[in-house]
């Protein structure tokens, strides 16, 4: 007779574990699981859709203050209220008489989101503006001052209504992507346009209509010439109400022909190559403006004046030129500016002898004030104008 031995089968301390899935902090039954996963599913679409709904119920709410705002001169391509906020293309403000182009701004598509947190305030908060494709002219008109821009919008006037109606707001972020702005300065003879293309960045915390506080500013952009492409960086704040500022521009690499108006005001000689770069600091108290910074020349020359004396008419600038540059024709001056938000104080902060060779340079009617000042006043408005 045989006997086997059958060890006894080993009981799981997890009973009916077969039937069971482990889940994290409980063990539960499969049609108890797929129940809790359906539940949080529908919960979670119910949210969402609740948060598409009240986004298409603020834009509802914020598109007739928005047609407000851009005002009869303007003229819309098309409007939609969307799940995420209302969305504007082919926008355009038309230019009012004397303004040197057909429209002060124009934006292939802006995006705006309301913010619901704000939603049941009479106040108007907007969560982010997302500009496309913009277009914005500036003006400076030729008893000087600051820049002129978007006049319907920006005018003492408009924002009187606005105050009016009790309308007040804030915009959390205006973005930015690849707009252009164009600069007409009347001040300079010569002049026709600067353009800054390619802008993109934000400017941050925007209170309207007054555009009170700080407004954090972070802007770059692009400034083409027919050999170099230069580029802009502006960062910092602007409060507008409070005509204050604190800003740092950096310039790098932009052709000096395109500022040709600036730099030469009596010779008849133009400029035939050179590029500049500018590291601009300026703060801004109740519109008075400190500033410095460092202007850097590089391969500055002159092209030839007209007739057979043209080229020896030029000797004196070029032997001043020559003078002012280093070994590798680079014209390196430290400046402050001074005084008045509008029209502030030139001065070198240089020793003597770099303070005469460019006093001796200006008095044949070349010189750096005019376009470093340009430039000032270019970041300064923008910088308000963006607000």
């Amino acid at each position: 007779m045989s006997f086997f031995y059958r060890a006894p089968k080993r009981r799981s301390v997890f009973p009916a574990a077969h039937r069971l899935l482990v889940f994290p902090g409980a063990m539960l039954p499969r049609s108890r699981v797929a129940h809790w996963i359906l539940m949080v599913a529908g919960i979670a679409v119910v949210l969402v859709a609740a948060g598409f709904l009240a986004l298409h119920f603020a834009g509802r709410v914020l598109k007739p203050h928005v047609l407000e705002a851009l005002g009869p001169e303007s003229e819309i391509g098309d409007v939609r209220v969307g799940f995420t906020g209302i969305v504007i293309s082919d926008l355009r403000v038309k230019a009012p008489k004397g303004w040197p182009t057909d429209s002060t701004l124009k934006a292939g598509t802006m995006t705006i989101v309301p913010d619901l947190r704000k939603l049941v305030s009479r106040q108007i908060f907007i969560s982010t503006v997302r500009i496309e494709n913009g277009y914005i002219s500036a003006v400076r008109p030729k008893e000087g001052g600051g820049l002129k821009i978007v006049p319907s919008m920006l005018g003492e006037k408009h924002k009187q209504k606005a105050e009016e109606t009790g309308r007040t707001g804030e915009i959390r972020t205006v973005e930015l992507e690849n707009c252009r702005i164009d600069l007409y300065d009347a001040t300079i003879a010569g002049h026709k346009r600067l353009r800054v293309e390619s802008v993109h960045g934000a400017v941050d915390n925007i209170r309207i209509p007054r555009i009170a506080g700080r407004s954090e500013v972070d802007l770059t952009g692009a400034i083409a010439g027919k050999v170099h492409r230069g580029t802009m960086h502006v960062t910092g704040w602007v409060d507008v109400a409070g005509k204050s500022s604190d800003l740092k521009t950096r310039v790098r690499n932009v052709d000096l022909a395109l500022f040709e108006p600036y730099l030469i005001q009596k010779t008849k000689a133009g400029i035939d190559e050179g590029t500049f770069d500018l590291d601009l600091d300026s703060v801004t108290r109740k519109n008075e403006v400190k500033a410095h910074g460092r202007i850097s020349v590089n391969s500055l020359k002159l092209k030839e004046g007209e007739g057979a004396l043209g080229g020896f008419k030029s000797l004196p600038e070029r032997a001043v030129i020559g003078a002012l540059s280093d070994d590798s024709g680079k014209i390196e001056l430290e400046f402050e500016l001074k005084g008045d938000l509008d029209n502030p104080a030139f001065s070198l902060s240089q020793g003597l002898g770099l303070k005469t060779a460019t006093a001796l340079l200006k008095a044949f009617g070349l010189g750096f004030e005019a376009l470093i000042r340009a430039f000032y006043v270019l970041v300064s408005g923008l910088g308000s104008a963006f607000g």
